[in-house]
């Protein structure tokens, strides 16, 4: 998948999907929870005590170490810079460089922000993820809504994706979040850490809640934070596993997940985020919650497929700065393979060709033709054929000339004997919208969470929408890529 795709989606409509994926309460109120056994009967830490952190005094040197997959100190570059080699930023405004360090810090800043706000990242695919973070919270914070997530995304986008109460197919997606919980108001804010968990095997739609060691956070104070997610070693087994740790210490491990049913979907993708509503005091009746500062410091992200640790001594030379890394999607064909040549494209600069369902304008992109077509479709049949791969890619642009705002797609499997669907949302009127989406993302089911057209041949694709008998949308520079 390209990164240009990120022009596909405006600020509005990435809002839009955070606020559907938080749509829950804190950590869902519908959540199946898991609880910690006694800390006498935890593992011990064994060949992860002191961690690659160990080898690199100051983290000096970290990043070039082949098991680090993702490292940034924000001692390098503005807030737009940093922002950019991520990825993906949100609410920039909220976001500022900081002095306020933890007493290891082997640097200068720290990464501050405020109410709400995130980075988010891609790192190559990998079977475990370690993600350790340093973190402190604000003397008079509340209750947070949500927090830092590791994700294994198989057709990843430059922008986090929606998905609350949604049950992801066990080849498309899992994730899982460390975040701060008060359990109902048994804790004070901002409460205790536990795994907040979506993957295709969780009982409840609202995703599980793993509890770790019940030891408040306390507000104002440096912690060091590490999460990690092993995938199953193959897709018929539960030998999957998430850990967290705090300040190097192990406060939870949750073993026998089934995160994924193929191989192909990898651990890629990272999620910086605080995110805030008043949900969570409501949740746990916060006395005061017009007295609290929702503000929260990050600082010395280090990603790596195995156990990172606390930052250990001192640089060689006093302070230091990383070499940051850049999203994996900055660099093409490093996370998803590139598109290859055009099987079919078509202008409708010499008519329609096997369009049905429309006809030809002249109201097309720059002032070229385009298809114009009703809510019942327009659709063309057997004139083009290839293999679905990973890179299989379908590209189009549309114009609504009307209020609808979804268009979905559906293409006919021979394999399953079913339409698989994909959903093109926030279309605005009179406005021209870049789609582009892997054939892999079309799955059978009106929820989509059937089967994809993966291993299927793609001959066919129709596109709906719901609107008035004289409404019309147009189409324009239509392409299908091997």
């Amino acid at each position: 998948m390209m990164f240009s795709k990120q022009r596909l989606m405006a600020v509005t409509a990435l809002m839009s999907l955070m606020f559907s994926l938080w749509a829950g309460g804190e950590n869902a109120s519908a959540a199946q929870t898991s609880t910690l056994p006694p800390q006498a009967s935890l593992p011990a830490p064994g060949p992860e005590k002191g961690g690659l952190a160990s080898l690199y005094p100051g983290d000096e040197g970290i990043e070039r170490d082949p098991r680090v997959l993702y490292v940034d100190d924000f001692e390098t570059g503005t807030i737009d810079q940093i922002g950019a080699r991520w990825g993906s930023i949100s609410n920039k405004e909220n976001i500022d460089l900081s002095d306020d360090i933890h007493g290891n810090s082997p640097g200068n800043k720290s990464v501050h922000i405020s109410e709400n706000g995130h980075l988010y990242t891609h790192t190559a695919g990998a079977d475990s993820m370690y993600a350790r973070f340093y973190v402190k919270f604000h003397e008079k914070t509340g209750y947070v809504h949500h927090f830092v997530h590791l994700v294994a995304d198989r057709t990843p986008t430059p922008w986090p994706k929606g998905g609350a109460g949604e049950t992801p197919p066990g080849d498309a997606k899992f994730s899982t979040g460390i975040e701060p919980s008060g359990r109902w108001g048994k804790y004070p804010p901002p409460g205790i850490w536990n795994f907040y968990t979506y993957w295709h095997e969780m009982k409840s739609k609202w995703g599980s809640v793993y509890e770790g060691k019940p030891t408040p956070i306390e507000p104002g104070r440096w912690y060091c934070v590490e999460a990690m997610l092993k995938a199953n070693s193959s897709p018929d087994k539960a030998d999957g596993e998430q850990a967290f740790w705090v300040d190097g210490e192990l406060y939870g491990r949750f073993t026998d997940f089934r995160w994924r049913t193929t191989d192909k979907l990898k651990l890629n993708s990272f999620w910086l985020l605080f995110y805030n509503t008043d949900q969570p005091a409501r949740h746990n009746k916060d006395p005061k919650p017009e007295s609290r500062v929702m503000e929260v410091w990050f600082d010395d992200v280090v990603i790596a497929t195995e156990y990172v640790g606390p930052v250990s001594a001192r640089p060689s030379q006093g302070k230091k700065k990383a070499v940051p890394s850049k999203s994996a999607l900055l660099t093409p064909g490093l996370l998803t393979p590139e598109p290859g040549s055009a099987v079919y494209a078509q202008k409708f600069e010499n008519g329609p060709d096997n369009f049905e369902g429309g006809s030809v304008t002249d109201d097309g992109v720059d002032g070229s033709k385009a298809y114009a077509f009703p809510p019942k479709g327009v659709s063309i049949w057997d004139t083009y054929s290839t293999p679905v791969r990973e890179s299989t890619t379908i590209r189009f642009k549309l114009k609504p000339l009307c209020d609808a705002r979804t268009v979905s797609i559906l293409i006919w499997s021979k394999k399953h004997k079913d339409n698989c669907r994909y959903n093109v949302s926030g279309l605005q009127k009179g406005q021209w919208r870049d789609v582009e989406f892997q054939a892999i993302e079309a799955r059978v089911g009106w929820g989509r969470k059937g089967p994809s057209l993966e291993g299927d041949v793609l001959d066919n694709i129709k596109l709906v929408y719901e609107g008035a008998e004289s409404d019309r949308i147009l189409l324009d520079d239509f392409e299908i890529c091997e």
